[in-house]
Order: structure tokens, then C-alpha cells, then sequence
């Protein structure tokens, strides 16, 4: 039996440190401040795989398509095709509950993923309850985390995939900058 294609990250490097790439039918969550560059991450994603871009919490621009007030049918309707991103799944929890977020990743887009589509939501830390947290987190199947902390006058950022179900995660924070092409990772890293 022939292996499906995984779907690129859309990020340069990272694709090799995450065994080739996403597997049809993920629930990715990429998790982290919102300066952090999730953003970044989603639209690179989106770009490269030419995937619908939903956004909720900000104006859509340069091809997204405006998804917030719609119900979690509407938005589930517009997740199509091989790969779609969600901006954000913080938004469907703050508006509609964690209970609504929980069945978007799951009844709602099961026809979705089971023919191999991926999902990528952005999440934000910081603004949800632990327990919250929690349920997203267990209902994903890949959850990269963004970090970025200020020493003195730099800005550190690091990428660590802090899940990935059905493979051995990479035990290191992986630095990364932000060009004006997008997310980079950096030939150097440290282990954990």
C-alpha cells in the first residue's frame, strides 16, 4: 500500500525535522504569543500548499476569507480541499466556547481530514484556561510551539514541536528567524 504525501510546512527546514513533513488528515496547532510569528507560520503553510487562509479575529487580506460571526457548520464549510489554516481557534473558544472549538477539530471537519486534508489553527498562550488548553491540545495530532523572549537588546525566538502524534519528536529548541520572506529556521540549535 502506497504511502500518502505529506503536506509541506511551507517553512524552510522544518520539513526535515518533522520526518518530511505533515500527515494527510493532521490537526496542527501552532502555539505561542502573537508576536511570535504563528501568523507567519499559518500564511507560509497556506501559500505553500495554496490551501483556503480562514481568519477570525483581524481583517482579511491578501486572499483570506473573512470567517468571523459564522457558525461552526459555515466554518467547517469552507475547510476544503487538501489543506486549510484556521486564524484562530482562540477566537472560536473566546465568541463560542471550548466546547464549539473542540467539535470543529473533530465532528465537524472529520469528513475533511479523512480524506486527508490537514488543519492548521493558530492558539494563543495567555489567554485561556488551563483546562482549556488541555482539551485543544489533546485533540491535536502536531502541536509546534513559537517562543520569542527579549535579552538586553536581542530577541531570541525558537520553534519546539512539543507533539506529534505516531512520531518521536525532536528533544531541542530550534532557533528561527523572521525575514521578509517569513519563518527561517537557523542551521544552529541547541539540545535540550
Amino acid at each position: 500500500m502506497e504511502e500518502p504525501e505529506m503536506r509541506t510546512s511551507g517553512v524552510p527546514g522544518l520539513d526535515s525535522v518533522i520526518g518530511g513533513g505533515y500527515r494527510p488528515g493532521s490537526r496542527i496547532i501552532i502555539y505561542g504569543s502573537p508576536t511570535s510569528g504563528l501568523d507567519i507560520l499559518a500564511a507560509q503553510f497556506a501559500k505553500a500548499t495554496g490551501g483556503p487562509y480562514l481568519i477570525l479575529d483581524e481583517e482579511a487580506r491578501n486572499g483570506m476569507i473573512p470567517a468571523a460571526g459564522l457558525s461552526i457548520e459555515d466554518i467547517a464549510n469552507d475547510i476544503r480541499g487538501t489543506t486549510t489554516v484556521l486564524d484562530s481557534l482562540s477566537s472560536v473558544i473566546l465568541d463560542r466556547g471550548v466546547s464549539q472549538a473542540t467539535r470543529l477539530l473533530t465532528v465537524a471537519t472529520e469528513v475533511f481530514r479523512a480524506k486527508g486534508g490537514c488543519l492548521l489553527c493558530t492558539f494563543y498562550e495567555g489567554l485561556h484556561l488551563p483546562i482549556e488548553e488541555m482539551q485543544i491540545f489533546r485533540q491535536a495530532d502536531i502541536i509546534i510551539n513559537l517562543r520569542s523572549e527579549v535579552h538586553q537588546s536581542q530577541i531570541e525566538r525558537r520553534l519546539v514541536i512539543m507533539k506529534y502524534r505516531g512520531m518521536r519528536i525532536v528533544d531541542r529548541m530550534i532557533p528561527f528567524v523572521i525575514t521578509a520572506e517569513g519563518i527561517e529556521l537557523s542551521t544552529t540549535s541547541r539540545v535540550v
